[in-house]
């Protein structure tokens, strides 16, 4: 791969600086992902630095993460990263292309990032390079428009215009981990970001596969085993840090994210929504509420619901989202707003050594804040105001906490009853162990 060099090309970080930075979910964080953050330290250990950008308490899939943001950021520091930053919600939970719009952005106005790493299924990132510079020409945005009026997803219309014009085969753009590292380099052009692409390739377990392996596994494997009633701890002992499988069996089974939660939720939610209000939701459009409201009046469970308002338009991962928008009141036109602005402050959830000296530095190049209270930006009782009277930071950071309160009431209780938690948390110092 051109872009894996014996060293790091150039310094062009803030501050004449070489820092790396990756853009994670870590749900939960996992040998593979350990993998790769210890294969950049060997191959480049003049480093200054690993920054990782992280979704925080609802993933891009629009699910509520397995473990709390902390903890979760927690554990990438054990795994060797030096500071973990939480990407907002209002492009964590997004498409493929917000979610890595949101992940560049941020790591472009840290003023210290000189790379970013990501893994792929290819075998050389030129391909994928070609692809991302193709996206928005004329020509392929009415190949891909075709398409959609086909009936296709956005990501088959995607996958196939750009296999058609660049002749790459199409299962190689519709690998998982393409997909987002298109979007990355997409996100670099498009931005005009200083910052270099490393391309990492995946080891052995495939993303999203279903069973559990011994060594490195896929979160999926993990996340399925953890909704047994009896979890096979012995296997995922195999796949994860002793510190993630301490924190995963303290949480199975009372402490553990349950869907269907979000199904009672939603059902009230529905019921106070005026039809202005729904149609002014992200992600509602071509009539994919209708199909929602009809799976909405037979569903028995979570899934079935997601089955039931899926097509071969609309996948389940969109569905996912757009339940998560709707429960939190995502409009259209605060995600545009938000599109337009970009991440607009640095929220560190967990650091050391070396992480604290990279906030430093952040802190003396980046025109974002950075934000350890959150109470002194954003108090509970200001988030109760009316999105007009909230600066848009403010509008930004309080979808951040309501995501996260999100999770906790889909917790069995006594653990679902605790709200409040972004305005009482402070970031993680992790001295060494």
């Amino acid at each position: 791969m051109h872009s894996f060099l014996i060293k790091l090309k150039r310094k062009k970080g803030g501050g004449n600086m070489d820092v790396i930075g990756v853009i994670a979910e870590y749900n939960p964080f996992h040998h593979g992902h350990a993998w790769q953050l210890g294969e950049l330290r060997r191959r480049f250990p003049s480093m200054d630095g690993i920054v990782i950008v992280m979704s925080g308490s609802i993933t891009q899939r629009g699910t509520p993460a397995v473990l709390d943001k902390w903890a979760r950021a927690r554990h990438a520091v054990d795994g060797g990263a030096d500071l973990v930053l939480e990407l907002p919600f209002v492009f964590a939970c997004r498409s493929a292309q917000d979610f890595a719009r949101g992940g560049v952005s941020l790591l472009m106005q840290l003023g210290v990032v000189s790379h970013l790493a990501f893994g792929t299924e290819a075998a050389a990132i030129p391909p994928l390079e070609r692809a991302a510079r193709e996206i928005d020409t004329g020509k392929t945005q009415h190949m891909i428009a075709k398409r959609l009026s086909m009936g296709l997803s956005y990501a088959a219309a995607l996958s196939s215009a750009l296999a058609e014009q660049l002749g790459i085969k199409e299962s190689i753009l519709r690998a998982p981990n393409n997909i987002l590292g298109v979007e990355y380099l997409r996100a670099l052009h498009a931005k005009g970001a200083d910052i270099t692409p490393l391309s990492l390739p995946r080891k052995t377990a495939k993303h999203g596969e279903p069973w559990l392996r011994s060594g490195i596994t896929s979160a999926s494997s993990i996340r399925a085993a953890l909704e047994q009633d009896i979890p096979p701890w012995e296997h995922i002992a195999e796949g994860v840090m002793p510190c993630v499988l301490d924190d995963l069996r303290r949480a199975h089974p009372n402490a553990l994210p349950c869907h269907r939660e979000l199904l009672r939720l939603l059902r009230y939610e529905i019921l106070t929504m005026t039809d202005t209000e729904l149609r002014s939701i992200c992600g509602v459009s071509e009539g994919i509420e209708n199909r929602l409201m009809g799976a909405l009046r037979m569903a028995e469970t979570y899934e079935d619901l997601l089955t039931h308002t899926s097509a071969k338009r609309y996948p389940k991962s969109r569905i996912g989202r757009l339940i998560i928008h709707l429960l939190l009141r995502l409009q259209k036109i605060q995600a545009e707003d938000f599109d337009r602005a970009g991440c607009l402050y640095i929220r560190p959830l967990a650091f050391n050594g070396r992480g604290r000296m990279l906030l430093r530095r952040i802190k003396k190049f980046s025109p974002l804040p950075i934000i350890t209270r959150t109470a002194e930006v954003l108090s509970s009782d200001a988030r109760a105001r009316s999105p007009a009277k909230l600066s848009l930071l403010q509008q930004m950071l309080a979808f951040d906490t309501r995501a996260t309160e999100l999770r906790t009431l889909t917790l069995p209780q006594p653990h679902g009853g605790t709200c409040g938690t972004d305005f009482l948390s402070s970031p993680i110092f992790k001295t060494k162990s």
